[in-house]
């Protein structure tokens, strides 16, 4: 058998497991090799683990498509971590220069930064990570690298990131049912920023929100160092709870709110219409873009609240100057950068993790869901880790682009809104004054506008797929 070394990650998200596989690249930049992606089975909630088996299902549905698809066997990866259990506390510790010459070298930094593993934390906690914020050397403060600083005693204060150890072991024992050994432990909002940041952003100060289906995990940057953290437990399946009080099927909520959701209600329409099938001949369910995005927009609002509180906290609300960023499954909602920087008064954008990624490779990843997990391919290879995995044959170069069967969405960047097809039931002919399906779903229509309080019909045929309107406004 031959080896291979490689890295893996794994996204254990609310909605959706995501798994890649990449290495480094000539130029240092990463290669992906292959991904997949399967729904979380409902084995997390809130970014924790609620039930090991149904989660352990979804890691393997994913690596079973990876391992055929390279011909290799995964043991073990890195794993993205998140959820209410998270904390962050602040610590500072010393120590005296034992060298001759009282030079601080690279071993005093590490002997200081490994000695906070022995700090106090909460019983029934782990440290997860340790993040130094700054040096002093003798009293003198603010020294950004202190390797090579003549002195006698160096000094710093730390970010500690802890988490629960039950919570994080349950997270060890779902991919221990998978055969994968868990390589390290990467908090989800440190791996989002690492893939959507460029180094000035991370200078000037920054603050990454990584949206996903079931927290908003924040993550602050100043002077190249992370300053704050945070984990807020609101993300995209609140507003698909709202959306479901209409009436509508679970299975269209989805894509509903993915391909024609807005983020700002007065931005749409209020004379445009989505007609979705009812159940069982029942009456179709209708909803306007406008209803649409002010249910999107008025969560979208509660987590804008939690953000602007997490930056006012963390003291560094005067020091964003590269604004916010904006990533995670969420951020593909239409003008949700508009919402966000008319209620937070900064400069946004929407983010794809592309950043550390070979050019030919970016089209496969480029969607804000798959942040976190590039981002986790990041933090293996800046570790300079290596997982062997068993090959029998040697890999293709370069994983084909349907390997990552991410969503039927179009590349975010093209800001074109897609095709809407989803299952539908089976309803008897009637029909349609809002907006036309057709059968093939090979046609896009172009809706009729009316006025308000009137209600569209049923399409007149429907054959298993419903189809898209065009959604340009």
């Amino acid at each position: 058998m031959e080896k291979k070394e490689y890295v893996v990650a794994i996204d254990l998200g609310t909605s959706k497991v995501v798994t890649l596989v990449g290495k480094k690249s000539e130029n240092n930049k990463i290669e992906i090799l292959s991904g997949a992606v399967s729904d979380s089975l409902g084995g997390v909630s809130r970014g924790e683990i609620k039930n090991t088996e149904h989660l352990s299902k979804a890691v393997k549905n994913t690596l079973e498509k990876i391992e055929k698809e390279l011909d290799i066997s995964v043991r073990e990866a890195y794993v993205g971590i998140t959820g209410q259990h998270i904390k962050s506390s602040k610590h500072s510790g010393y120590i005296f220069i034992e060298n001759n010459d009282n030079e601080v070298r690279k071993t005093d930094v590490q002997r200081l930064n490994d000695s906070m593993n022995n700090v106090q934390i909460p019983i029934g906690e782990t440290i997860v990570h340790i993040i130094p914020q700054k040096y002093a050397v003798d009293g003198e403060s603010d020294i950004g690298e202190p390797v090579g600083v003549i002195g006698k005693k160096l000094e710093a204060s730390f970010n500690i990131i802890s988490g629960n150890r039950e919570t994080i072991s349950r997270i060890d024992k779902c991919l221990a049912k998978s055969n994968i050994r868990v390589t390290r432990h990467i908090l989800n909002p440190l791996a989002a920023a690492e893939a959507v940041l460029v180094p000035d952003e991370k200078e000037l100060g920054v603050a990454v929100i990584d949206i996903g289906g079931g927290t908003a995990d924040l993550c602050i940057y100043h002077d190249n160092i992370v300053r704050h953290v945070a984990i807020i437990p609101l993300g995209g399946n609140i507003i698909n709870r709202d959306i479901r009080y209409y009436g509508i099927l679970e299975r269209y909520i989805e894509s509903l709110k993915v391909k024609f959701g807005g983020a700002v209600s007065e931005l749409e329409r209020p004379d445009k219409y989505i007609t979705i099938p009812g159940v069982n001949a029942r009456s179709s369910k209708e909803i306007s873009f406008r209803n649409l995005a002010s249910i999107i927009e008025a969560r979208m609002m509660d987590i804008i609240e939690s953000v602007n509180y997490e930056i006012r906290r963390s003291g560094y609300k005067d020091k964003l100057a590269a604004g916010i960023v904006i990533t995670g499954a969420c951020a593909k909602l239409r003008n949700l950068d508009t919402l966000f920087r008319g209620q937070t008064g900064y400069e946004v954008r929407v983010a794809v993790p592309d950043v550390h990624l070979t050019e030919h490779n970016r089209n496969l990843v480029d969607d804000p869901g798959f942040s976190t997990a590039v981002g986790l391919l990041v933090h293996a290879l800046k570790d300079g880790a290596s997982m062997s995995v068993d090959a029998a044959k040697a890999a293709p170069a370069v994983a084909s682009q349907q390997s990552i069967p991410v969503t039927p969405n179009q590349p975010y960047q093209q800001q074109q809104r897609p095709r809407f097809n989803m299952p539908a039931d089976k309803h008897p002919a009637k029909p349609n004054n809002d907006t036309s399906f057709d059968d093939a779903g090979a046609a896009e229509k172009e809706d009729k506008t009316r006025k308000r309080g009137l209600f569209g019909k049923i399409a007149d045929k429907f054959a298993g797929m419903f189809e898209t309107i065009d959604d340009e406004i």
